[in-house]
Formats: C-alpha cells, structure tokens, sequence
C-alpha cells in the first residue's frame, strides 16, 4: 500500500477572521479522505510565537492547505514562509495574496486591465478630512463603508450621510486597525465565480447567485444568522458568459493560483467586481463548499484535483 500523502493544515492566525478559520479547518478535515492523506494541523497562535514554523519545517509535508483567513494568513506573510521552507500549497502565491488582500490595490490593477470595478476612496488610518466627505458627496450617499485589509464582510456598513460615514470610518481605524475603503453603493445582483486552477488554463466551476435578505452582504448574513441562500445561478446565458470571461480574467490577470471567488454585482446588465478572494472561507456555510455541493461534487474531491496538480507541477 503506497504511503499516505502528508497534508499540512494551517489554521487559527491573529486576524479578526481567527474564528472562521478554525470553522474552515474542521470542514476540510472533514471531508479529506483518511485513507489517501496524513494530516498535520499546525494551529498558528494569536500572537507572533512562531514555534508553528519549526514544527512544519521538521514535520515537511507533501502539501499545506492554508485554511487561515486575514491577516499574515492571506496577505503574502504565510505564503512567503512557506516558500522559503521549500514547501509546496495550494493556493496563490507572495505576490498576489498581498495584491488581493489590499481592495484598493486589487481595484487598481484590475481597473488598468479594463475589468469594471466600483468607484471608490482610500482613506488611510486617520486620514479622513474634510477632502473625503467632499469626494464622498460628488460619489453620492447611500455609500459601502468597509476595512481595506479586511475578510468575511467583517466591519462592512451603509451609511446614508456624512455623520455616518464619519462614525463608520471610525469603527474602521479604531476597531479593525486598517484603512478604510469607501465605495459606491449599488443596489443589484450579488454573485460569485468560484474559479479553479485548470491545466489549460482557469475554469469557473460554478457561478453562483448570493440571495441575500439584506441591504449588503455582511458578516451576519453569512455565519451568525446565516440568512441567504446561494444557488447556481440562473442568468441568460449570454450574462453567465461576460461574467464567467471577466472572473477568469481577474483570476489570470492578478496571478492567481490553486483557486480563489471572484464576487460581483450586476445592476442593469452592468457587471462589476467588488474583489478577489484568495483564500475564500471553507465553511459548511461558505460559498465555495456550497458550489461544489450544487454541483453534484463533495469537498473531498475539490481538494483532491487541487492537491494532486499542485504536487505533479512540483514534479514536473
């Protein structure tokens, strides 16, 4: 019997997101097939205590699955130790993990290769003057107030005039010690392109409708009162079309590797990316795991195509 390939499973990490990612660890364990993989978790502390990395660098797995969320887990930091470990991972690499973490940077690179992003204001931490409540009003209340770094629609609100937005921006600096992203609210379709990492090239294994009850899609429609439902979507085919071009484009264009969700809006046939997420949540209520179900396919699988093409390019 040919020995079990030895997956390294990161979670836990000092984000705001620490929560979801153990949530997203269990659910991958889960459905990883005992019989084929080894698995050694490494729970990265809160704190800077690095005692995880000589633990993986002794231990050398085949792989790592990165099941972390935020923070250094997402933003290039893990990724970078990783490679200079010489340890092979699913997912996107230093470069394009920092790129996508940053929504001001990501928007940036994606708008100059032509793919339609919604406008917006960076303010830096405690930068907000009397400059962003004048861009702020030729943009046009209601506005989408969020952190720049931030993951899981944590610290995301509407605000409908100016002592609002100064109160959100706020929350933002003060609670999630990050820049804030001010953007254009629209009122549309939301949807997600969960988009895989193909031999030939990236394929969009579902696009899914994100049926939410409220105003914008924050972190307790998700996973406290978990009150939307994602299904395949049921577009024209025409619409599916432009949408799935433009999430493989995003996906191509930012360098991004093993797979990741391209979320969009639609409003009036006008298609729109609000971001690029590398390490999307792998929850049993998150959109990735609710795809691949939709689908037909279980997670096993999923993770399995992943694996197996990361470690033959490693090969190869």
């Amino acid at each position: 019997m040919p020995d079990k390939i030895k997956i390294g499973i990161l979670m836990g990490g000092s984000s705001s997101e620490r929560e979801i990612s153990y949530m997203s660890a269990e659910n991958i364990v889960k459905s990883l097939n005992k019989d084929k993989y080894q698995i050694l978790a490494y729970d990265i502390p809160f704190g800077s205590e690095g005692s995880w990395i000589n633990d993986i660098a002794e231990d050398k797995p085949d792989i790592v699955l990165n099941a972390l969320h935020g923070g250094k887990g997402e933003d290039g930091g893990v990724q970078g130790v990783l490679r200079c470990l010489g340890l092979p991972f699913v997912g996107s690499g230093v470069m394009t993990s920092a790129v996508c973490m940053d929504k001001n940077v990501c928007k940036t690179v994606m708008a100059s290769g032509h793919i339609p992003v919604i406008e917006g204001i960076p303010v830096k931490r405690n930068g907000y003057d009397l400059s962003t409540e004048e861009a702020a009003a030729r943009i046009g209340f209601p506005l989408i107030v969020k952190p720049n770094k931030g993951g899981s629609s944590l610290g995301i609100s509407m605000v409908h005039g100016v002592q609002e937005l100064r109160a959100a921006v706020s929350t933002v600096f003060d609670r999630f010690c990050d820049d804030a992203l001010i953007e254009k609210y629209i009122d549309g379709r939301e949807l997600t392109c969960a988009v895989l990492q193909g031999k030939n090239g990236p394929e969009v294994i579902s696009l899914l409708d994100i049926n939410k009850t409220g105003s914008i899609f924050d972190y307790n429609a998700k996973y406290t009162e978990k009150k939307w439902a994602g299904g395949i979507s049921s577009l024209p085919a025409y619409m599916q079309d432009m949408i799935t071009g433009i999430a493989k484009k995003a996906f191509t264009l930012l360098g991004c590797r093993g797979y990741a969700c391209v979320d969009m809006i639609l409003m009036e046939e006008q298609i729109y990316v609000i971001e690029v997420n590398t390490l999307p949540g792998m929850t049993a209520q998150s959109l990735i795991p609710n795809a691949v179900k939709a689908l037909g396919m279980d997670l096993g699988s999923f993770f399995d195509r992943l694996i197996e093409q990361e470690i033959g390019d490693k090969n190869g």
